[in-house]
């Protein structure tokens, strides 16, 4: 729902107001940015690392037109049927269709921005389509019918009193606890049957590779991999900015993000 700029700085007044609110953020913030700090300790090597990622995302978006029509093309060579929405009222009507198609009730969802953006939960709840969030913050926000306050942590603006408040008053037979474990065991274990449950997956992307057709995903909680893998169909969304040339330039674009998003090294495995 768009807001008047009045309506705006009315709500924008009453939240700096909310000395609850701010030391919610501020601890929060605070605790991202020392994560942050220490993830790029060298200072040379940070510049080096958001220099490359930059040049990379130039290159890209110099040939977006012409890597949009090579990533569809490998995609389809993969098996991955392409849809184009220009805005919200198309993304949504292929979502819908996509549903009927599989005669779906249920998404479960990955965390997506965008989805978030073309407010597709609000859309597909009016062709009677339940969309559940599985990542932790946004799962909490959608239980308050809050809307996210971060691009990394949703939830960031809740202290853990706040979300024992949020589970008592929507989980029946949750026992009110501010031990954070506790409180992430409850929303994992409510979620977990929910996976088997959807008819569809939905998640973002945070790079789709032309050269190869490949969509790659960053989680940490274990969702992402839930909600593409577990449902029969599985819808990601992205926008055309996502787009990257070459399979060889997700490496260095991931350490950029890992660390600037939650301060984690990337690590890396060989089988």
């Amino acid at each position: 729902m768009s807001q008047t700029p009045e309506r705006f700085h009315a709500l924008a007044k009453e939240a700096l107001a909310d000395k609850q609110l701010r030391a919610n953020f501020r601890g929060a913030m605070d605790y991202l940015r020392d994560k942050r700090k220490t993830a790029f300790s060298d200072l040379d090597e940070e510049k080096q690392t958001r220099d490359l990622a930059e040049a990379i995302r130039q290159r890209c978006l110099s040939k977006l037109p012409e890597l949009l029509e090579q990533l569809e093309f490998n995609c389809y060579r993969n098996g991955i049927q392409v849809h184009w929405a220009e805005n919200p009222e198309q993304a949504n009507a292929i979502i819908a269709s996509i549903a009927c198609e599989h005669d779906a009730k249920s998404i479960i969802k990955g965390k997506s921005m965008v989805s978030e953006e073309i407010e597709m939960n609000h859309e597909m709840a009016k062709l009677g389509i339940e969309c559940l969030e599985s990542d932790m913050g946004e799962y909490i926000v959608q239980l308050d019918g809050d809307k996210p306050s971060h691009i990394i942590m949703p939830a960031i603006h809740k202290n853990k009193q706040e979300v024992s408040d949020t589970f008592e008053a929507n989980l029946d037979g949750f026992t009110p606890t501010t031990d954070v474990d506790s409180l992430i065991q409850t929303g994992r274990t409510r979620l977990r049957q929910k996976f088997y449950d959807a008819d569809i997956g939905l998640s973002g992307v945070n790079f789709a590779v032309a050269e190869t057709g490949t969509l790659c995903l960053v989680e940490n909680e274990g969702n992402g991999r839930m909600s593409t893998t577990v449902p029969n169909v599985h819808i990601a969304i992205t926008g055309i900015e996502k787009v990257v040339e070459y399979l060889a330039d997700v490496p260095p674009l991931y350490s950029a993000l890992t660390r600037s998003a939650t301060g984690r090294q990337l690590q890396l495995t060989s089988t």
